[in-house]
């Protein structure tokens, strides 16, 4: 089965429930894509007026398993039939204690781990600060520009975009600083901060900008970076919440610049689509936090647990980062043998098949965000759903699911060129 439109997108019915949205659901929560979807199968998705579009947005990186895999499905359905919650913190059982273990075995630590389980990415990076700043006894937090850590209080502090993400709803939590992110193009200066490393309890970064547009860090300044933070007893903290389970070519992304993080943060595809998120890190560390200083009551939910432990046997049987890397090759000699003829192009970048298509304007060098917005209307209407990142909108971002057929990646290739070269 590949792509069907039926309608003008949106159709019909997906206008009705968007009507109905107006009058009952907070204005606040956007919405990339106006169709409404019915049903979801590997890498593509049905909408209520049965048209069928490619997702190469899977959920914002929530769906590398793809949707509705049948692991999963069971996994789910099995643990339903016996209890839906419990709360761990009151009647514990023992997928949380075998995920956590599956967790800490995997993590590319030398020395022995350990887990605690949250319900979403932001979830996990707040975690993570409280953790750090229980053990080293120092309330700073060091993030980058570009960054993108969540929309609580904490992590929006500690997310560099203003808008839609901090507006309007300062103070921020104080102890925050922020250096540029250390890719190809910025230096990573320690001289001249304005914090006192004795002051900071951890560096958050991830190896890879998500909203910030798809940037690689560079692997020698993050060897730099770790050796800053061993020197000044710092923490180094991961935050592998999209570029983790596989998505750029292996399991974690901090697994391919050669240094070893304090802590992990993981969430998105972690469960096959359920809210789940954790910190995984260094038994010492994570055990600094007194008894009921982290949990919550829907923290390391049984069924989200069982499906996440579903999950990490497709990735491994599946070769899923294997997959990675495949995809992303395919797709970068696809647009680089259009940039030539497209000048709007800057860039493609990424790791595996975290890939970045950055959009200027040819004329003037400046982020093209209306061009950016053209070709993401154009690949909808003709089957393809896609997502924007970076600080002004303008680059394309790949989430396929890493379970994509062959076929169907090309098929949502070509929808993604045309709409690229006709805009």
């Amino acid at each position: 089965m590949s792509i069907k439109i039926l309608t003008n997108i949106p159709g019909p019915k997906s206008l009705e429930l968007a009507s109905r949205r107006s009058n009952s659901v907070a204005q606040g929560h956007g919405t990339v894509c106006n169709i409404y979807i019915a049903k979801g199968e590997g890498a593509l998705l049905t909408d209520v007026d049965n048209n069928i579009f490619i997702d190469f947005a899977g959920g914002i990186g929530t769906m590398n398993i793809g949707h509705s895999h049948p692991k999963v499905i069971h996994a789910i359905n099995n643990q339903v039939k016996n209890y839906l919650h419990t709360c761990f913190t009151v009647a514990p059982y023992e997928s949380y204690i075998k995920l956590a273990e599956k967790l800490s075995s995997l993590a590319p630590i030398n020395i022995p781990c350990k887990a605690a389980f949250f319900n979403s990415g932001a979830e996990a990076v707040e975690n993570a600060v409280k953790i750090a700043r229980s053990y080293t006894n120092r309330m700073g937090v060091l993030v980058f520009s570009d960054a993108y850590h969540g929309r609580t209080l904490m992590t929006m502090s500690m997310t560099y975009k203003e808008d839609p993400y901090k507006k309007g709803f300062g103070p921020f939590s104080p102890e925050v600083y922020r250096l540029p992110y250390p890719n190809n193009q910025n230096e990573l200066n320690f001289d001249n901060t304005d914090f006192d490393a004795k002051n900071i309890a951890c560096v958050v970064i991830e190896p890879v900008l998500g909203e910030g547009g798809f940037i690689p860090a560079s692997k020698t300044k993050m060897i730099e970076l770790k050796r800053y933070c061993e020197e000044n007893q710092i923490l180094f903290i991961a935050d592998e919440v999209q570029t983790g389970f596989g998505r750029t070519g292996s399991l974690f992304a901090i697994e391919q610049f050669g240094i070893e993080p304090d802590m992990i943060t993981v969430a998105k595809s972690i469960a096959g689509g359920l809210p789940l998120s954790g910190v995984i890190g260094k038994s010492e560390i994570i055990d600094s936090v007194h008894i009921g200083g982290i949990g919550g009551t829907y923290s390391g939910n049984p069924v989200a647990c069982e499906a996440a432990l579903a999950v990490l046997e497709i990735m491994a049987e599946e070769q899923l980062p294997k997959n990675a890397n495949i995809i992303g090759e395919t797709l970068r000699t696809r647009i680089n043998s259009i940039i030539p003829k497209c000048p709007w192009i800057k860039e493609i970048r990424g790791m595996g098949a975290m890939i970045g298509i950055e959009i200027i304007n040819d004329k003037t060098g400046e982020p093209d965000k209306e061009r950016t917005n053209k070709i993401h209307q154009k690949a909808l209407e003709n089957g393809l759903i896609m997502i924007t990142a970076g600080t002004f909108g303008n680059v394309i971002r790949t989430l396929m699911p890493l379970t994509i057929d062959k076929d169907t990646l090309h098929e949502g290739i070509d929808i993604l060129v045309n709409a690229i070269i006709d805009h």
